[in-house]
């Protein structure tokens, strides 16, 4: 939650496709640039907290091209929920919505989940409103037998912090329309044809 806002991202990966040939050009970024690989997590970066407590923003926005790069060219689609306070503030509410919204999305893709003999989803368990919801929208939509639960590995974390890096940008896209933009998001994004054109727009075109 930020900002007045709730977001939840649900990022889709083939698992055929391995993720290893697109992290190890991230990583050779990171070293060219002289950039830690540091867990991606938007919050954090744009105010300089937590593992970016320290490092100068000019550094930090270099942090943020190079993710949003990475996540450009990472094999997924995705798909963010959004919600304003309101329903943040009624745990059951906002579980009740984000189960309906999930379970919504899978039927009207029900075809291409059935592709698959089993849907592997991984959750950190950091919201239990977002665990409890995966599980009843993803049980309900799919055979108990196709969706099986996972705790993250290695390479799903890059693929949670894509997940962040992607509500980043759904917030930041809600707070340009609404123009209450701060000085720190403009410092980063720039102004709201800036975002659009080198954020928004590069990520859109993975929208499921």
């Amino acid at each position: 939650m930020a900002a007045g806002y709730y977001l939840t991202a649900l990022v889709f990966h083939d698992q055929s496709k391995e993720l290893a040939q697109y992290i190890g050009p991230y990583l050779d970024r990171l070293s060219l640039e002289g950039l830690a690989d540091i867990p991606f997590h938007g919050v954090d970066l744009i105010h300089g907290h937590g593992d970016y407590e320290g490092i100068s923003p000019e550094k930090r926005k270099r942090h943020l091209i190079a993710f949003s790069m990475f996540v450009r060219t990472l094999p997924i689609t995705y798909r963010v929920f959004s919600y304003e306070r309101a329903y943040t503030e009624d745990r059951d509410r906002l579980e009740a919505r984000l189960r309906k919204d999930i379970i919504d999305f899978v039927f009207d893709r029900l075809d291409d989940f059935r592709l698959y003999d089993r849907v592997a989803i991984y959750y950190d368990g950091g919201q239990e409103a977002v665990t409890a919801s995966l599980h009843g929208a993803f049980d309900y939509a799919l055979a108990r037998s196709a969706a099986v639960y996972k705790p993250l590995s290695h390479q799903e974390k890059r693929l949670a912090q894509a997940a962040d890096y992607l509500c980043t940008v759904g917030l930041a896209e809600r707070r340009y329309e609404r123009g209450d933009v701060s000085a720190s998001y403009r410092r980063f994004f720039g102004t709201r044809r800036n975002f659009r054109q080198n954020f928004l727009k590069q990520v859109r075109r993975k929208l499921a």
